[in-house]
């Protein structure tokens, strides 16, 4: 039994529970923060591949932008091509170099800008198209690189470093566990382990694959995969997906394969996380 084997899963469940609870009467709502005016001269920051960034804030715009990004086998590369971009009233800006990579960010504080460096796929082997979050800062050195973190539960949005199990199905219907992970912390993770579905009063036991990228910012000095796939091999109860996959924001889930995958067995989706909350 699922109590038997993950303890540790079932008190997180029960305390998962009173933080929802506490959330919701607490509410969610929060005024609109007033514009944010960066710092002007020179930012440095570092990607979560390790990869330096730096540009200049001058007159409201963000100049000469320079940063490094990381195009799978293909390696490492440096864009330093010279840009003025302005700087919109919701802090945000970006830039697109002539070779198809774009950088991005918002300005959270005066002193912090959160954003991701994003690569175009081309039609060689290994250059896949690549995601990484930055933060920079004020000044010639830039802050450590972020920790990366994963959702846990995928019902409540809890997140951690190096899970060892992860919850996708209400009432542990459905976790992965025993997770042995791979490269956990790069732009990149895999993990091997072990699913427990519970459903018709059976238990079924398949073997899992588990691969999570695009990590995105989650606060400071923090980020959270945003792209989570998971493959299972061995029996599975009628119409349960083998693979899906499912999407990210800070808040949570925000697209999944599994609603359509899942709607046979689960009676449908009625909203975005309708299929996992069943």
């Amino acid at each position: 039994m699922i109590a038997g084997r993950y303890p540790d899963v079932v008190r997180a469940l029960g305390l998962a529970a009173a933080v929802c609870v506490m959330a919701l009467a607490c509410g969610v709502g929060s005024a609109r923060a007033e514009a944010v005016v960066p710092t002007e001269g020179p930012w440095s920051g570092v990607t979560s591949v390790g990869l330096p960034v730096h540009f200049r804030v001058e007159g409201g715009n963000v100049v000469d932008a320079t940063f490094g990004f990381h195009w799978g086998e293909c390696g490492d590369f440096t864009s330093h091509v010279p840009n003025t971009d302005p700087i919109d009233p919701e802090g945000h800006w970006s830039f697109a170099s002539p070779e198809g990579q774009t950088i991005e960010g918002s300005f959270v504080a005066p002193d912090r800008v959160e954003g991701r460096v994003l690569t175009v796929e081309r039609m060689l082997p290994g250059c896949e198209e690549t995601h990484a979050g930055f933060v920079a800062i004020p000044g010639d050195v830039p802050p450590p690189p972020p920790q990366i973190y994963s959702v846990q539960n995928v019902l409540t949005n809890y997140k951690a470093r190096n899970p060892t199990w992860i919850i996708f199905g209400k009432g542990v219907s459905f976790l992965i566990g025993t997770l042995t992970w791979h490269d956990f912390g790069k732009p990149v993770a895999r993990a091997t382990g072990e699913a427990v579905i519970r459903r018709f009063k059976r238990e079924w036991s398949p073997k899992a694959w588990i691969k999570e990228s695009r990590p995105i910012p989650d606060g400071p000095g923090r980020e959270v995969y945003s792209l989570l796939r998971f493959h299972l091999r061995g029996a599975v109860p009628p119409h349960f997906p083998h693979s899906a996959w499912l999407k990210f924001d800070r808040h949570g889930v925000v697209a999944s394969s599994m609603c359509r995958a899942a709607s046979a067995w689960s009676g449908g989706c009625r909203s975005r996380r309708s299929d996992l909350n069943r």
